[in-house]
């Protein structure tokens, strides 16, 4: 299986943009350390857009700090939770989920509604980075608002799951036809 360390850890050191109107593209340094197999598939251009997070007030901001990988909004100190939701309590385990580097990732939503958070850095996940757990390469852009790239993000199927189902049944199909004949 592919970490999210293996999917985003060479975006790491790349400033994200607060704005999609900011978002003209920047190019992607060569990286000093081996990347991982997945990385070199999705690393397809020399150009990386939509690398693109939410601007985090300073109360989520400090509540980023207090967060572990592979903790989330339970993990918070009763007093850091007050005055954000009617019922803390019942809130999903994804929100201010930190992912975890030597993890696979969970199932990606609209990580910018459950604020996911970077393993290493105290920002949410960019919309570039939450392509790339979905396996998008670098080379497919995302338009619109923010919210739109992060909701497409999200609703997408991944495109190497998609990939791989598509050659199960193409090879299914072809013993199949074979059979028939």
């Amino acid at each position: 299986y592919h970490t999210v360390k293996d999917a985003i850890s060479d975006l790491e050191s790349i400033k994200a943009t607060f704005d999609v109107a900011e978002d003209a593209g920047v190019a992607l340094p060569v990286c000093s350390e081996k990347l991982s197999e997945l990385a070199l598939n999705l690393r397809d251009s020399n150009v990386l857009f939509n690398h693109t997070v939410t601007e985090t007030r300073s109360t989520a901001l400090h509540r980023f700090a207090a967060i572990k990988q592979g903790e989330n909004f339970h993990s918070l100190d009763v007093s850091m939770k007050e005055d954000t939701y009617t019922d803390p309590s019942r809130t999903q385990n994804t929100i201010y989920l930190r992912l975890q580097y030597d993890e696979p990732s969970g199932t990606v939503l609209n990580v910018r509604k459950s604020m996911w958070i970077h393993p290493k850095l105290d920002r949410a996940i960019s919309v570039r980075e939450a392509a790339r757990l979905q396996s998008f390469p670098d080379s497919f852009v995302f338009i619109g608002t923010k919210d739109a790239q992060y909701q497409q993000v999200g609703n997408a199927v991944p495109p190497m799951l998609a990939k791989a189902i598509a050659e199960k049944l193409a090879k299914l199909l072809d013993n199949d036809t074979e059979r028939t004949e």
